[in-house]
């Protein structure tokens, strides 16, 4: 046994020394991602911010599904009926929030030969043997684009990536923005992303778990933490599985009456139910209204209607929580009306929670972390 494990050890040394390693490791990695199927997964965001020479923090979660789809990555809310393949600040329109970790840096490295590859041999990553390889892109043909604001230009990056050296799986890639334009007011921006091997269907592939965010600006630095669970494949709505017999005699659903809610009306809801310290920028929230919705005498929502919607804003700051709720959507048996509300007050003046003039509301840590069984006032629009 201990010349079989001598051996052993010392082909693996050979292997490891091969000067092809890097075109197997290039040739597993395309592979994987040309066969990986469209697949979507639950991205969780851990935003902060810290001013230089301040040590406070502005933190939020943010939770989105990312899909890939033929190369593409595109966002939806959890829980939406469909992704959309418009603009990523459509959904997030503050703060700082990254793409391209979820795939489409490995496939500039290992479905292009746009890059340059230095081996600089073996080393050590979470206590295991790991091979690394730096590499650069140059800013005219890497594709790579950075926004800040308003203003975006496309730069180069340099880095490097992290491989086993006797399953070719790449373990972790460091990506580091370079030539970055003076107008962007950017002095650095920094990406980590971690892989592992996840089931999708039937199958093992190996997809990013984790990745790290950092954007260097002259006043403050931005980091993401994100995480991403519940992969699995992407079918789209075009993919209608029929198992039971059609009844042709059934009758067809009811059609909702549609109500139109006119401005400057009152709406009291319960305040949906929220732990603000686990709660995330994209989770779905509702709201119970507790009393017939009138204008002028004639009802136009039941007492017990569902207002939905989602968390738009959610800032914890060491005192006070900062929190917007945007409701889009009032049902009950029968009838939908569509929303545009903004928080007015709670009831019995509550001096724990405020309002800003945005609608958002400000909560008070005394108050404690979880929002629930109180009474709110919306104002629709």
């Amino acid at each position: 046994m201990r010349v079989l494990s001598i051996l052993a050890a010392s082909a693996l040394c050979v292997r490891a020394q091969d000067p092809a390693l890097l075109s197997h490791i290039r040739e597993k990695m395309a592979g994987i991602l040309l066969r990986q199927p469209n697949y979507t997964c639950t991205e969780t965001v851990e935003r902060t911010r810290q001013s230089v020479g301040n040590h406070s923090k502005i933190e939020d979660t943010m939770r989105l599904e990312v899909a890939l789809v033929d190369g593409k990555e595109m966002f939806a809310w959890p829980g939406s009926k469909q992704f959309e393949d418009h603009d990523l600040s459509d959904l997030v329109s503050t703060g700082m929030f990254g793409s391209g970790n979820f795939a489409i840096y490995a496939r500039i490295l290992f479905l292009s030969n746009v890059a340059t590859f230095q081996d600089q041999g073996e080393t050590q990553l979470d206590g295991r043997r790991a091979w690394r390889y730096d590499f650069r892109v140059s800013r005219l043909t890497s594709g790579h684009r950075l926004r800040v604001d308003n203003r975006e230009a496309v730069v180069g990056f340099h880095g490097s990536l992290y491989a086993d050296p006797e399953t070719f799986d790449v373990r972790r890639m460091e990506v580091i923005a370079e030539d970055i334009p003076a107008d962007l007011n950017l002095l650095d921006a920094e990406t980590t992303v971690d892989y592992s091997r996840l089931r999708i269907g039937e199958e093992e592939f190996l997809l990013p778990i984790e990745s790290q965010l950092m954007m260097a600006m002259p006043n403050e630095v931005d980091r993401n933490s994100v995480r991403f669970a519940d992969c699995r494949k992407f079918t789209g709505e075009s993919t209608l599985l029929f198992d039971d017999p059609v009844l042709t005699d059934a009758p067809a659903p009811a059609t909702p009456q549609e109500v139109e809610i006119p401005a400057g009306l009152t709406l009291q809801l319960d305040a949906p139910e929220l732990n603000l310290l686990e709660a995330a920028v994209g989770d779905a929230v509702r709201g119970i209204l507790v009393a017939d919705l009138k204008n002028h005498g004639r009802l136009l929502a039941p007492k017990g209607s569902v207002a939905s919607g989602r968390v738009i804003l959610l800032e914890r700051h060491p005192n006070y929580f900062l929190l917007h709720i945007q409701f889009r959507d009032l049902d009950w048996p029968g009838g939908h009306a569509r929303l545009k509300l903004s928080f007015d007050r709670t009831a019995f003046a509550n001096r724990l929670i405020g309002r800003q003039a945005d609608g958002a509301m400000v909560i008070s840590r005394q108050a404690g972390p979880r929002l629930s069984g109180i009474l709110m006032f919306w104002r629709s629009e």
